[in-house]
């Protein structure tokens, strides 16, 4: 089949979300035309804490900044209501964006670029990859481009043609929105992990209501629904919320070394499978997954550079350490009562885990640490049922 001279988009990328949007962004700026589409119309209600890392910031265009609707300066860990650990902090450890508007305006800022085109309310059916292009068979006609950026989350259509995606990793959450009366979490979030199995609930304060959810390692809790009703009338915080619009969706958790490309089509953000699997947490690595793949992708598109440079850059900057996180979800997840003591009673191991959260520390450098001190770490552990940690100075 011969390669098609002049497409009318180098690049067609498939989800408008963060992956998406952070992708085409760095492919315009680099001249490359490109297709943004996505099968939903915006703005459109996405169920998500919204929870963004201190890492994360260098990648979000100042713009967005205006949509941050809480500076979070700690959290609250329990294991129901026999153990608390409060983390606190005089700086910012993250903030929290409402993913609905936030998405909505990524997605405008974006589009507003001369060399992106957008295409919302678009189902992708079938992909073709081609020796000089792709073509892509939606329900608005065919289309065509030199690349396929899949960025279409934990259902990813996209992904279904590189290998590996049956074998994916999947957890699962379930959550919705309250709105309190009186705001009893304004800068600080709340994370249990005795309610749900294999998991943990959380809540994440906005500027006028909570996100609230429920966390699963691994397939399968039919009980989440009823588990999550629950949460919300026992939980302390959440007394007297009024909670709405919640729902469940799959999450593609990372820590395998799949393939994230192939010669014309590239995997980024949850599509890739790029999600934390300890925490459930995927906006830092959808921004970092975004930009690397378009950087590679204008390489490629310039002067040949393959984009196995991509994926095999991913893999040794992302995926293999999300492995050391799953060797850390596998052992929290299958032991959380022993895990709450051993990790959030422990101001040593909890300064750690907010070290991941900021960039300053890698899961591979912990597991690392752990081992070296392991001998030492019980001293860190406090002996109350209810302590504070502080946490200055750990960005």
């Amino acid at each position: 089949m011969t390669e098609r001279a002049n497409p009318e988009h180098d690049v067609l990328v498939v989800g408008a979300s963060i992956a998406g949007c952070r992708t085409a962004l760095t492919l315009a700026e680099r001249g490359v035309r490109v297709l943004l589409l996505d099968r939903a119309r915006f703005p459109r209600w996405k169920p998500c804490a919204g929870g963004i890392t201190l890492k994360t910031r260098a990648y979000i265009p100042e713009p967005l900044w205006d949509l941050v609707e809480c500076t979070m300066k700690g959290a609250y860990f329990t294991y129901g209501t026999e153990y608390l650990t409060h983390l606190k902090s005089d700086q910012a450890l993250g903030w929290t964006v409402h993913r609905e508007s936030f998405d909505h305006a990524h997605l405008q800022l974006v589009g507003g670029h001369p060399n992106v085109d957008v295409a919302v309310g678009v189902t992708v059916r079938n992909i073709a990859e081609q020796a000089g292009s792709v073509r892509v068979e939606t329900d608005s006609g065919e289309m065509e481009a030199r690349v396929l950026v899949g960025a279409d989350g934990a259902k990813s259509v996209v992904s279904r043609a590189l290998p590996g995606h049956e074998d994916r990793f999947i957890g699962f959450a379930y959550e919705g929105e309250g709105r309190p009366t009186e705001p009893r979490l304004t800068d600080e979030a709340f994370f249990d992990f005795r309610k749900f199995p294999r998991g943990y609930g959380w809540i994440f304060p906005k500027e006028d209501h909570y996100s609230i959810g429920g966390f699963v390692y691994g397939r399968g809790l039919p009980e989440i629904q009823a588990l999550y009703r629950e949460f919300c009338e026992e939980v302390e915080f959440l007394r007297g919320v009024e909670t709405y619009r919640a729902r469940g969706h799959p999450i593609a958790l990372g820590g395998n070394l799949r393939r994230l490309n192939s010669r014309r089509i590239v995997l980024t953000g949850e599509a890739a499978d790029l999600v934390d699997p300890l925490t459930g947490e995927g906006i830092y690595y959808a921004f970092r997954s975004g930009h690397l793949a378009g950087e590679a992708i204008a390489c490629f598109l310039e002067g040949g550079t393959p984009l196995s440079v991509y994926g095999d850059l991913v893999r040794r900057e992302i995926q293999d350490d999300l492995r050391y996180g799953r060797v850390l979800a596998d052992w929290v997840y299958e032991h959380p009562r022993i895990s709450f003591h051993i990790f959030f009673r422990n101001a040593l191991l909890c300064r750690w885990f907010t070290e991941v959260r900021s960039g300053a520390k890698s899961y591979k450098e912990v597991v690392r640490e752990a081992l070296i001190k392991g001998p030492l770490l019980p001293f860190h552990t406090g002996l109350s049922r209810h302590q504070t940690v502080q946490l200055d100075g750990v960005a």
